[in-house]
């Protein structure tokens, strides 16, 4: 009798681990597909952001004469009327928008002269860093569940400039060209120094002559 009790308790624990073992791959698998279907997808985050929702927020730009203005007048006025960041850190970044001939072409930059007399750089090659990210203030670090995320955006951010907006550019301008643009700049707070500001192009227009 004893022996016929404990050869079905042995039964019975057998399938109930082949049961347990079961439900418990079951839910890590269903874990496993979870995590796969929301895994961030920078690239096209960084797509949707510099083709679609920059475009669109043109007008949210300053006028990158206005800019200067603002700064030779009251920086820190300029800064707090103008500029986006992420953190309270010294760096802050300005959406900028303007039209100028191209007065130089190298490596680096292409150069324009605004219609009031402002030599402006366009980066065309070191496109780097959080400008592209961040200037426009679409961006906010409260949409990410992790920084590594939103430092991915930036990454992707930047690639696609060089591919979308730079490459084609290069391609055809000339020097004596008519440029219409919208970009990023960065600079410090505590020493703006806007002669010698970078502009990270988000969108290039070689105008019609």
């Amino acid at each position: 009798m004893l022996q016929k009790i404990i050869k079905y308790f042995l039964i019975l624990l057998f399938f109930g681990l082949l049961l347990y073992n079961a439900v418990y791959f079951k839910k890590i698998s269903e874990m496993q597909v979870s995590k796969i279907a929301t895994v961030f997808d920078a690239k096209a985050y960084a797509k949707t952001y510099l083709l679609e929702k920059i475009p669109a927020a043109k007008k949210e730009a300053v006028a990158v004469s206005d800019l200067l203005s603002a700064m030779k007048k009251d920086s820190k006025k300029a800064f707090t009327a103008f500029s986006h960041f992420q953190n309270e850190g010294d760096m802050k970044y300005f959406f900028v928008k303007g039209e100028g001939k191209v007065t130089a072409i190298d490596e680096e930059f292409v150069t324009l002269k605004t219609a009031s007399g402002e030599e402006i750089k366009l980066a065309i090659q070191y496109i780097f860093g959080n400008t592209s990210r961040d200037c426009s203030g679409l961006i906010s670090i409260d949409d990410f569940s992790n920084t590594m995320d939103l430092n991915n955006v930036s990454e992707e951010i930047n690639k696609l400039i060089k591919a979308e907006i730079v490459a084609p550019f290069t391609a055809k301008v000339q020097k004596g060209d008519s440029i219409t643009f919208l970009g990023g700049i960065e600079l410090s707070q505590s020493n703006p120094k806007t002669d010698k500001m970078e502009i990270v192009p988000l969108q290039l227009e070689i105008n019609s002559k």
